[in-house]
């Protein structure tokens, strides 16, 4: 019969056996498809400065990021792009047949590092998907875009999130929805109907469209609702993609401001905080979100302190400012903040270990048990970090998780 150590062990070893099965893939924020003419190099220049230029206004949640950042030459972040013909191209408005298209792949690391050199904050990969909740009238014609339409206003709004990096996830507006959230709730932004229908997709923000066709022109109301506050706006356009566009840039910016980091100079002390988060109650619940964690852009190291099958403490290194960090987790509404059970000092791995007892090593193979216990010194520098947070213990917050 295992006693708790090595229930403990046995738990958190599987962990780390199966981190690769249990990790969930991401759109990169690095990859741009483009159409082109042909295959010069003049042309790939081109494309290849165009794509660059995206992947800028992506990952710094600022579309004009581009007028206040100086240009660095795109050949020094790509990775590899490649070609691949069009079976039916069509003309651009200069009527050059797009007969190629050019696929570019950038290095995020690289460039996100050159955005913080330059003092500018970083969006990182982790995103929360957007609910889109878009009514229409176009005529006699009133309507909800959903999950299964195929729609040119549709298609439109996809292309800008994409081209954004924004997640998007479009509603069944089915009769469970129509019980909470009337076309009217869309069309006036009204938070509580919004929020509560979007509850069933997605824990992140919600953008609402209202866009109406006059016979001249499309009129546009929009809305972005998100945990620290809503955004209100009103566009108009003879056309519906330079409207849709206009529309996504704006609730991309505003996400930017939320969700964009800026890192601590190099001459400052990087801080450290603890998280005691509850309803950690699975091995897939646990890796998902250690891996959470680890993609969060304020975050520069995760640490995992103590696993006991209902919850779990971390050390988190930021590369953010304490307060930057938390509002970046309350607008992700993946984590929500609950009052401690009581008030206990941070928790510290022992002192003879830089790691807590059944906390396997990473780093080591599955068959390595050489040193299955990570960290077994008992150097000095962990003494002086021991009694160092004994005088200064760390801030803990406390959260539950919505997995």
């Amino acid at each position: 019969m295992l006693n708790s150590n090595g229930k403990l062990f046995f738990f958190v070893s599987l962990l780390f056996t199966f981190s690769q099965a249990l990790a969930e893939p991401s759109v990169s924020l690095y990859d741009v498809e483009s159409l082109v003419a042909d295959e010069s190099a003049d042309t790939r220049w081109r494309a290849l400065k165009d794509g660059l230029d995206e992947v800028f206004v992506r990952i710094s949640g600022d579309s004009i990021v581009m007028d206040k950042l100086k240009r660095p030459a795109a050949s020094r972040y790509v990775k590899q792009y490649s070609y691949v013909p069009v079976e039916n191209p069509e003309s651009n408005k200069d009527g050059k047949l797009l007969s190629h298209r050019i696929k570019i792949q950038y290095n995020g690391s690289a460039m996100e590092k050159y955005l913080r050199d330059n003092g500018f904050p970083v969006w990182g990969e982790h995103r929360s998907e957007v609910v889109v909740w878009m009514a229409i009238r176009d005529g006699r014609n009133e309507y909800v875009l959903k999950d299964t339409d195929d729609s040119l206003l549709k298609t439109s709004a996809q292309q800008a999130m994409h081209r954004r990096g924004v997640p998007d996830r479009w509603p069944l507006f089915d009769y469970k929805d129509r019980k909470v959230l009337k076309v009217a709730d869309i069309r006036g932004g009204f938070k509580d109907p919004v929020a509560k229908a979007s509850k069933r997709y997605s824990r992140g923000p919600a953008l609402t469209g209202s866009l109406i066709w006059n016979g001249s022109k499309w009129q546009s109301s929009w809305s972005l609702l998100m945990e620290s506050g809503n955004r209100h706006w009103s566009i108009e356009d003879k056309d519906y993609e330079v409207l849709i566009n206009k529309a996504v840039d704006q609730a991309a910016d505003a996400m930017g401001i939320v969700f964009a980091i800026h890192g601590v100079s190099n001459s400052q002390n990087l801080a450290r905080i603890q998280l005691d988060i509850q309803q950690v109650k699975s091995i897939a619940a646990y890796r998902k979100l250690e891996n959470y964690l680890r993609e969060l852009s304020a975050v520069e190291m995760v640490k995992p302190l103590r696993v006991d099958g209902q919850s779990a403490i971390f050390e988190l290194t930021l590369r953010s400012s304490e307060g930057d960090f938390l509002n970046l987790v309350k607008n992700d509404a993946e984590l929500v903040e609950v009052k401690a059970v009581k008030k206990q000092q941070a928790a510290k791995p022992d002192r003879q270990d830089s790691q807590p007892a059944g906390v396997m090593d990473p780093n080591l193979g599955p068959g390595d048990t050489s040193g299955a216990l990570a960290g077994t010194g008992t150097g000095a520098e962990n003494e002086i970090e021991s009694q160092a947070e004994m005088i200064n213990p760390l801030p803990v917050y406390y959260y539950k998780y919505l997995n």
